[in-house]
């Protein structure tokens, strides 16, 4: 039998085991030019919406069929915050966000927002509000530390694992950022993905 030519392995461009499946979403970073520097925007999630009701959170979300993420985050924070193409000037991608079980990756870009009056669908929004960058430069989150346990399901075969139900599962271990300005509390996936905006920033 002839062996196969291993040449291909070498042009495979790697990605990460199990993206193609993950749930992508992709969220604005909102940066708007003041006298004073630069703020960054925010929205407050409508109380009433099914996923986060109440979180601040960038303006952003799920994937439509056959859209870039970049697309899809122009598209969302056109239709979260009633604002037209040309508003938005996609300044780039920032670092990825995999959350949760690996299920969820988030492509976050950092855009220029132009011409902005305060407007937003009251359909996903309750409110937005402004905060200056350099306020997140001098001042860093507070960390929080939490651990997620494995629970297998009824049918998971213990029986051909070495330990069985004994089996010792390695638990996860995760940090939850929170920034507290004001009166406003950003944590969570949000937080992490300001957190590594503004390291970016620092590091420029």
């Amino acid at each position: 039998m002839e062996k196969d030519n291993l040449d291909f392995l070498r042009q495979h461009k790697p990605t990460l085991i199990g993206l193609p499946e993950a749930k992508k979403a992709a969220v604005c970073i909102p940066l708007i030019e003041t006298e004073n520097g630069w703020d960054l925007l925010f929205e407050v999630r409508a109380a009433d919406i099914e996923s986060q009701p109440g979180d601040i959170c960038f303006p952003g979300g799920s994937l439509e069929a056959g859209e870039t993420t970049k697309e899809a985050a122009v598209r969302e924070i056109m239709e979260e915050l009633l604002i037209r193409e040309d508003q938005v000037e996609v300044l780039g991608l920032m670092d990825l966000f995999g959350g949760g079980s690996g299920m969820l990756y988030v492509y976050p870009y950092a855009v220029r927002l132009t011409g902005y009056e305060g407007t937003f669908s009251t359909d996903e929004v309750d409110r937005v509000f402004r905060a200056p960058l350099l306020w997140f430069l001098e001042n860093e989150p507070e960390v929080y530390r939490t651990t997620l346990t494995v629970q297998p399901g009824e049918d998971f075969p213990y029986e051909r694992i070495h330990g069985g139900r004994e089996y010792a599962w390695r638990e996860r271990r995760d940090e939850v950022l929170f920034y507290q300005y004001k009166e406003e509390t950003i944590w969570g996936m949000t937080a992490k993905i300001l957190h590594a905006f503004v390291e970016i920033y620092k590091n420029k």
